[in-house]
């Protein structure tokens, strides 16, 4: 008798101890859509030191876009709130496996952007052509990846209209580090074909 009841006061114990770090691992997800949405560049030193480990490892969406270390995030979230879409995590739903003290997540969300007029969307994508410019190494890459993202912009702008919304997972790993789950991976990815919504 005396070890069914140990047995049940462990096994509530650890239900408890599993609800809590449930509802931690779920603040850890709204704080980070509360940045993203927010997108208030002078608040990116405390939000990265407050959701990412020193050490965090991020893969973005763009093919040069890897990594490594606390400060290589700030940088990446502090641009991506300048200059890239709206990110919308389903926060609500974000499916997670605890081993120990690591918690691997994946979760789906949209990326959207919506122009007033057409000038404004071409603005927006004669900068985004500069950019993709300016990482390629080679004329000859210049030149296919200008190609390549101008005739994209323009079936977008032209026939799909001027609000553009994108599919979007993220997944990754999390770690609990002094009683604090810190993101340790972030993998952004569109689906592929890539495709609006």
């Amino acid at each position: 008798m005396k070890q069914k009841a140990l047995f049940l006061f462990l096994l509530i114990l650890s239900v408890q101890a599993y609800g809590q770090s449930d509802n931690k691992l779920k603040d850890v997800f709204a704080k980070f859509q509360e940045g993203y949405t927010k997108r208030d560049t002078t608040l990116v030193e405390k939000f990265t030191t407050d959701l990412c480990a020193k050490d965090i490892s991020i893969i973005g969406t763009g093919e040069d876009e890897w990594f490594q270390g606390i400060d290589a995030a700030k940088n990446l979230f502090k641009n991506d709130w300048a200059y890239w879409l709206q990110l919308k995590l389903d926060t609500a739903n974000v499916n997670i496996v605890i081993s120990n003290n690591v918690a691997f997540f994946k979760v789906h969300g949209t990326v959207s952007i919506a122009f007033p007029d057409k000038e404004t969307a071409y603005t927006f994508a004669f900068g985004q052509l500069q950019q993709s410019i300016n990482r390629e190494k080679t004329n000859k890459k210049k030149v296919l990846a200008y190609s390549n993202e101008a005739s994209n912009f323009i079936q977008q702008i032209e026939s799909e209209g001027l609000e553009i919304t994108y599919s979007l997972r993220l997944s990754g790993a999390l770690v609990k580090q002094n009683n604090k789950w810190l993101f340790k991976q972030l993998v952004f990815s569109f689906p592929y074909p890539m495709a609006r919504k």
